[in-house]
């Protein structure tokens, strides 16, 4: 391949065509989508193959996919285009500087606590900051959002560690659960409670604090007790709070959500004792994956926030 060559000739347009068909499976769903005919579509697709020497695209089961090649070359494109639109983004910072975006990924509760705390206190001193938050479990915000590049840092607990590789990890704190009942519950009267207790209770748990070596099993196993039969599995902090309303829920939260909002209004925290998260919430990037200026500064103003979650909760 004559690369210099080919630095001249591929145009920007012609690698983001190429991601779109890929993404669509198909040239008509592409021209679709970028509002071109299927015939130009093609032609660009075919004049960057012989710009490189290169196949780039087979029609498979599923419909056209990439070659080898197309994968490398989409998977660089990709991060063509996140540079760019970083570039860019810094650029309207600097021309505005009480501007900018950020792009972030978070657990819901962090976004319920944490994450939305930050934002308010960006926003006091920049009101035009942009916001893109999404939010989930931390393999869906690590797997698809952060190494997609639709995001540009996720803040999250690893399921495990070590993390996979090209992500960076900045630890923050060792989050710990706290057991909640809803107010009309009958467990929630009580001053003095075991875990043994509450195991033949009905239970929210999300699919992270069912798996082995977390808090609840762990505490669990600690008293040669099994875990919970009766279990809505859930990782939506609204539901929780819904079912807790009726009183015959008991479910679990993180210390690292009760000191932002009113969360503590929602739920009864039980004098219950459970082991740290091994893993610590974190700061996820991409290797080599460089901030924008508002994504730095959000950042900063995450880290101060997220200095007292460092010590150990207060007894209820």
């Amino acid at each position: 391949m004559d690369i210099e060559r080919a630095m001249r000739r591929v145009r920007l347009h012609d690698l983001q065509t190429l991601v779109a068909v890929v993404q669509a499976g198909g040239m008509r769903k592409a021209s679709q989508a970028m509002h071109l005919s299927q015939s130009a579509v093609s032609r660009v697709i075919g004049e960057l193959e012989d710009t490189l020497g290169l196949r780039l695209l087979e029609r498979g089961p599923k419909g056209i996919e990439p070659t080898p090649f197309g994968e490398a070359l989409v998977r660089r494109s990709k991060a063509v285009f996140d540079e760019m639109q970083g570039a860019l983004r810094e650029l309207d910072h600097l021309a505005d500087p009480s501007g900018g975006e950020v792009r972030l990924g978070c657990m819901e509760t962090l976004h319920a606590g944490l994450v939305s705390a930050t934002m308010e206190a960006v926003l006091r001193k920049h009101p035009r900051m942009r916001f893109v938050l999404e939010s989930g479990q931390s393999p869906d915000l690590i797997n698809h959002f952060l190494m997609e590049r639709m995001v540009s840092f996720v803040v999250a607990r690893p399921y495990k560690l070590p993390l996979p590789p090209g992500i960076d990890g900045e630890p923050l704190f060792h989050d710990h659960m706290r057991v909640v009942v809803g107010h009309a519950g009958p467990f929630a009267k009580r001053r003095r409670i075991e875990l043994d207790e509450l195991v033949d209770a009905h239970w929210i748990l999300s699919r992270n604090e069912v798996m082995p070596e977390t808090p609840l099993p762990e505490a669990l196993a600690a008293r040669g007790l099994a875990m919970p039969q009766r279990v809505i599995h859930s990782g939506s902090l609204m539901a929780r709070y819904s079912l807790l309303d009726t009183g015959r829920f008991v479910t679990m939260v993180p210390h690292s959500l009760l000191p932002f909002g009113r969360h503590r209004e929602m739920f009864k925290v039980l004098p219950i004792a459970l082991p740290p998260w091994r893993t610590p919430t974190m700061i996820l990037t991409l290797r080599g994956r460089t901030l924008g200026p508002a994504a730095q500064l959000f950042l900063s103003v995450l880290r101060e926030l997220a200095q007292p979650l460092c010590l150990p909760p207060r007894s209820q």
